[in-house]
């Protein structure tokens, strides 16, 4: 299984942000997770990327637990959130690499084939 939860829920004091969540998606497979606001969508990411931890239940990402290894599940996947707050002084290149030592292995020949394909100047200050 690619992803699977168990009865994942998260509560903050008395509000409920997730509710018992059961899933079960297969290595191959696509899954548009649609909602309205508050349903619970961003929470069941967070949980997943191991940035937050479960009131109950567990979930799982190709078989390695999110909360107990949650290093060990980036390994295995990429998140593009819809915002991203960077580190606003650093350049390009700084935050390449940084970014590529969170996450164990730099491709130095691949990132050089990004940067020229989407005309990227990494000598730019990330807030600019």
């Amino acid at each position: 299984m690619a992803v699977r939860c168990e009865g994942l829920s998260k509560s903050y004091g008395s509000t409920t942000a997730l509710d018992g969540l059961d899933l079960e998606l297969p290595q191959g497979e696509v899954l548009g997770y649609l909602g309205p606001n508050g349903a619970g969508k961003t929470t069941t990411i967070r949980l997943m990327l191991g940035l937050i931890r479960p009131s109950a239940g567990r979930a799982e990402i190709f078989g390695i637990d999110c909360t107990r290894l949650p290093v060990k599940a980036h390994r295995r996947l990429a998140y593009v959130p819809g915002e991203s707050n960077l580190w606003p002084t650093l350049t390009g290149a700084e935050t390449l690499h940084l970014l590529g030592k969170l996450s164990g292995r730099i491709d130095e020949a691949y990132r050089d084939e990004l940067i020229a394909r989407f005309d990227f100047d990494p000598t730019k200050k990330v807030r600019a």
